[in-house]
């Protein structure tokens, strides 16, 4: 079917604004290489471009969409690969979305307005095409300012994060783009048009109907886009969240390379990408050692934080000359200060005199460590627990101590090796734990041996039963005792 050439001039500016559409949509969702000049410029000269062609094509028959369809799905991606800083996906995903936005506002809203407001039998007249553009510049400028303003932001995160990752989405969107437009050119075909009376009605009921499970269908495959974009993210920042917790925790060893008299080793498994417990140790002075070892209830993020805090309060407090049982005191007062979550932390707390051996402790209900003497295996120390830190205020913590004599050492953990479960739900326990202490091929191991050989025993256990908790252990050695003239560090 031919048209006079006014018809046909304002036809094609109805699909030429589709494109336009297209275009601001794209350029307020990707970050532009060059100035708005340029960037404009580049974008009207493929306008004009799409605008020659679907003319010639509505010149042969007005009815026909083919070239306007397709050349809607296809003048977009140029000029955008060449004006975008994004990734080739991003950039062939977000112009072929803005196709499919304007092609499926163009019929939901502006075909189904123009069918309640204009009746005339033939649809490609003067007074109707006007209409029609009327009506379509008004509703794409409503949903452009409303895409702008509340859309676009979260598809730029959605591309930024996916990446590379967004050419799984690039064949969903060409594809649904393709299936819209085989059913626009079918009811073109059948003669269903918005406008003729006789029509207008199966055209309102269809096109309500398509146009819906259209959004709907683009809305799924974009919160899928959204959800995926949002958990790399997420586990991105939980893995620099991981790595800074690895480093707030002392993990250079051996930590005092020309230290004859001691030895000490740490690790800490987290059973997420950041975890609750910690351990620390360091010298307050050339001939005292600290070592603590924490839990903190809870797992994740939350725990996470407060481990920093309680880490952070307690080494403060250990700075001083302070007893175990008046660390945890000072420390459990300031740990319940604005603890809004009710979170708290078992520790174990030492403070080893390097000159005679004697190791001063106190246990805020964690669990006990154990002894091994030089010559002999090892047993649970004999410790009083007291209440947990940043449980209640004014708590009083026990202190004790006894003394370490060459060779002697003390293995501290918490509760993820002994309540380790394997595939029949059984705990690894404490009764296991002691029995691969003392077992002959962990005669004679020192620290850095020691802990990998215990981690490896849970392991053997649990098989491949998922970690529930943190992993976290700690072993002291002590070989001599401190010599006047010598220091900490050799």
């Amino acid at each position: 079917m031919q048209a006079d050439l006014t018809s046909t001039l304002l036809f094609t500016l109805a699909a030429a604004l589709s494109v336009l559409l297209a275009a601001g949509v794209t350029d307020v969702t990707l970050t532009r290489k060059f100035s708005l000049g340029k960037t404009a410029a580049v974008w009207g000269g493929f306008l004009i471009l799409y605008y020659l062609v679907t003319f010639a094509g509505y010149s042969i028959n007005i009815t026909d969409d083919t070239m306007a369809g397709m050349g809607l799905l296809l003048f977009p991606i140029p000029p955008t690969l060449i004006l975008y800083r994004e990734n080739t996906s991003s950039k062939v995903f977000v112009p072929v979305m803005a196709s499919l936005i304007a092609s499926v506002t163009t019929f939901f809203f502006c075909g189904t307005t123009l069918s309640f407001v204009d009746n005339t039998p033939n649809p490609y007249n003067l007074r109707t095409l006007l209409i029609f553009n009327s009506i379509k510049i008004v509703w794409f400028l409503i949903f452009f300012l409303f895409y702008r303003r509340f859309v676009s932001a979260t598809v730029r995160q959605v591309i930024e994060v996916l990446g590379k990752d967004t050419k799984k989405y690039v064949p969903v969107a060409i594809f649904t783009f393709l299936a819209f437009f085989v059913i626009n050119r079918l009811t073109n075909t059948l003669g269903i048009m918005p406008g003729i009376p006789e029509t207008r009605v199966y055209f309102i009921i269809f096109y309500l109907i398509i146009c819906s499970i259209f959004i709907i269908l683009y809305w799924e495959i974009f919160s899928t886009a959204l959800w995926s974009s949002r958990a790399l993210k997420t586990e991105a920042e939980l893995n620099v969240a991981s790595s800074i917790q690895r480093d707030m925790l002392p993990n250079i060893f051996p930590p005092f390379p020309d230290c004859s008299y001691f030895d000490i080793y740490a690790t800490m498994d987290p059973a997420k990408e950041v975890g609750g417990d910690f351990y620390d140790f360091f010298l307050v002075d050339k001939t005292h050692l600290v070592f603590t070892i924490a839990d903190v209830s809870g797992k994740g993020v939350p725990a996470a934080l407060f481990m920093v805090i309680a880490k952070t309060i307690i080494r403060n407090q250990a700075q001083s000359s302070m007893s175990p049982a008046e660390i945890f005191r000072h420390a459990n007062n300031q740990l319940c200060e604005n603890n809004g979550e009710g979170l708290f932390v078992t520790s174990f707390l030492g403070i080893l005199d390097l000159k005679t051996g004697k190791l001063t402790f106190s246990n805020a209900g964690h669990n006990p460590p154990l002894l091994h003497r030089a010559g002999g295996g090892f047993e649970y120390l004999a410790v009083r627990p007291g209440f947990v830190l940043a449980g209640m205020e004014d708590m009083e913590y026990p202190s004790a101590e006894i003394t370490l004599s060459p060779g002697d050492s003390l293995f501290l953990y918490t509760d993820g090796v002994t309540e380790a479960v394997n595939s029949k739900l059984e705990l690894y326990g404490e009764e296991r734990l002691l029995e691969a202490l003392n077992r002959k091929e962990a005669s004679g191991l020192r620290p850095t041996e020691l802990l990998p050989y215990i981690k490896n025993q849970v392991e053997l256990f649990v098989e491949k039963a998922p970690q529930a908790d943190d992993i976290t252990m700690l072993a002291v050695q002590f070989f001599e005792k401190y010599q006047p003239g010598q220091t900490a560090e050799g």
